[in-house]
This record gives structure tokens, sequence and C-alpha cells, in this order.
């Protein structure tokens, strides 16, 4: 790995959420479903009704195996959903209201009619499950307006329905409310943690080269030596760079380390790790022995002989290599490494320094 791992992206852990929340609901109705149809012949319930139930069991089934297996039918199967319980809500509240008195009316179901909510500020973002849910709650409004405005209505079933319908209206109006509220606070809550790992994961970070800073790669240091296995550390510093800086400018400067910064990422291997240490020295941990740095080194040097800098031609590196000892220190290895790379320098630059 040359980079920090990058932070999760949000829009995956809300998916994740989003997922596992539709899940939830239609496997928590699937099993609804089921006990009704277990309990059915001791509440003599019509034919119609058990067969509405069958069809509600098999409709869960299926969606939820689909959903289970196809993560990316997410948005499909989710309005499937809302749209069969928003098409049922709305039937099911038609019948009882243009349907002779009976004994249940909206009985156990008045409870399950605010799921459509739900289900719509789980399968779609705020502004449009606050859309969809308010149109369900007009249609709900119109469709008991109506009722109570029709003259053909029985006077004392207007008078017997009345509160029921009333506390139905005020039960949907306060889960709207509800779950807008919920979902406007749910967005500060993502926006601010987005806010808050990506400072984290740039604090971590070096701003000119996009490279692991210092602080990170001792982190990372500090971590390998306390894994099994040969560990070593290049530590490796830009030849002559204040020349560049004097002759040609900072920016030159600045674009000779973003572009070593580059061929750096691409030289090391998978486990591996690579930042920039300070000014032109940049430091890389090698999962191996002292053989496996030097063939790191080798193709570095040989990446960079064939990328020129712009302006001031083929950038040249001086490397110092050490090899962790068992029980060594971070301190104790880069120390090691630094005398190796002043070994380089001293033996006249552009060349592979290995400690003792």
């Amino acid at each position: 790995m040359t980079l920090p791992e990058p932070t999760r992206s949000l829009s995956d852990a809300e998916f994740a959420f989003r997922r596992g929340s539709l899940l939830t609901v239609l496997g928590a109705v699937l099993v609804v479903s089921l006990i009704t149809l277990s309990v059915q012949a001791h509440w003599n319930f019509s034919l119609s009704d058990q067969l509405l139930l069958l069809l509600l069991a098999a409709k869960n089934a299926a969606l939820f195996t689909w959903l289970w297996r196809v993560p990316q039918a997410f948005r499909l199967v989710g309005l499937i959903e809302l749209t069969v319980q928003v098409a049922t809500v709305l039937l099911r509240l038609y019948v009882v209201l243009h349907s002779a008195p009976g004994f249940h009316g909206l009985g156990g179901y008045a409870v399950w009619m605010i799921f459509p909510y739900i289900v719509a500020f789980i399968v779609l973002p705020a502004h449009p499950a606050t859309l969809v849910s308010g149109s369900m709650f007009a249609g709900l409004l119109g469709m008991i307006g109506l009722y109570a405005l029709d003259p053909a209505t029985d006077p004392a079933l207007r008078t017997g329905l009345s509160n029921p319908l009333l506390q139905t209206i005020l039960m949907h109006a306060t889960f709207i409310a509800l779950l807008g509220w919920q979902q406007h606070l749910h967005g500060q809550f993502v926006r601010a943690l987005f806010s808050a790992r990506r400072e984290a994961t740039l604090a971590q970070l070096d701003d000119l080269t996009g490279l692991p800073n210092r602080r990170q790669l001792g982190r990372w240091l500090s971590g390998a030596l306390d894994e099994p296995g040969d560990l070593s550390v290049i530590l490796l510093d830009l030849d002559h760079f204040k020349r560049v800086n004097d002759t040609f400018g900072h920016e030159a400067g600045d674009e000779v380390l973003r572009q070593v910064a580059g061929v750096l990422r691409r030289s090391v291997r998978r486990g591996d790790h690579v930042g920039r240490w300070g000014g032109e020295e940049f430091l890389m941990l090698v999962r191996g022995d002292v053989e496996d740095a030097q063939a790191v080194t080798q193709r570095l040097r040989a990446q960079l002989e064939a990328a020129p800098a712009k302006q001031s031609g083929r950038v040249k590196v001086s490397c110092g290599v050490a090899q962790a000892r068992p029980g060594e220190t971070p301190h104790e290895l880069l120390r090691r490494a630094d005398e190796a790379l002043y070994a380089a320098k001293r033996a006249g630059r552009d060349t592979v320094a290995f400690a003792a």
C-alpha cells in the first residue's frame, strides 16, 4: 500500500444502512404475515383476506431474496415495495369507506398504514421521500374528505368513523414530520462524519505530494516492527535539490517533488509503504530483507531515469537501506538508515548504501 487506505465512501456505508433497513422491513412483514396466517383459523378470516396474506408473504419472500442476493437491485426492490404499499393503503381505505359496516374495518391494518412512509424514507433521498409521503397523505385526506362530504354517506357511519379517521390523519401527519426531521438530522450527521473523516485523512497526508506524511509513516513503522517477518527501510534524498530551486525556482522544485512522489507510488509493492519524510527526503517501508529493498531501489532509480523532469532533467537520488534487527526501536532503525544515506552522499551521490 502506498497511501493510507482511503476512508470508506460514506455513500457505500449509507447504501449498506439503507439496504439493511429495507431487508429488515421486508423480513419483518414476511414474519408477521406468516404468524397471522398461522392463527387465521381462530379469527375467522375471509377467504379474500387469507389470499391477500398469502400474496403478501410471497411478495415479501421474493423481494427479500432478490435484495439479499442482488444488492444492486436495492432501488428497484424498494420502489416496487413502496408502490405496492401505497396502492394497498389507498385501496384498503377506499374499500373500508365504501363497504357496508363490518366487524373489522381498518382494524389491525391501521397500524401498518404508516409503513409506506418508512419505506419511502429508506429508499429515497429526503426530498423525494417527503414528496411521495405527502402525495400519499394528500390521497388519504382527499378520500376521507370526499367520504365526509358525500351526501350518500350514512350519518351514523360518518359519526362512528370520524374519530378513528381523525386519529389516522393525525398519526400519519406525525409520522411524516418525525421521519422528515429524522432524515434531516441523519443528513447533518453524515455530513459531519464525512468532514471529520476527511480532515483525519488529510492530517495523515503531505499537502504537496499527497503521500503519507512523517506522522503516518511513524505509525506504520511502529506497527510493522511489532509484526513477524523481515522489514527494511529505505531513506532516500534527492541529489542537488537545492540547485533545482536556485536555478529554476521553487515551483519547478515542487513539480520535481510531485513527480518523484508519483514514481514512488508505482515503485512499491503491495504491502509496502512510502511517504514524504520531510523536505526532499522520502521513506519507504519494505516487507523483506535488504535484497528486496535493493530491488525496489533499482526499480525506482530506473523509473526516475526514464522520466526526467521537464526543466531540471533527470532526477537522481541517494538511498540508505537498513534492515530491522530483532528488538530494534523505530528511532534506532531510522538512525542506521540515515547513516547509510549519508554514506551514499559521501560516495558521490546517485547511489545506494547499506547500513552496517
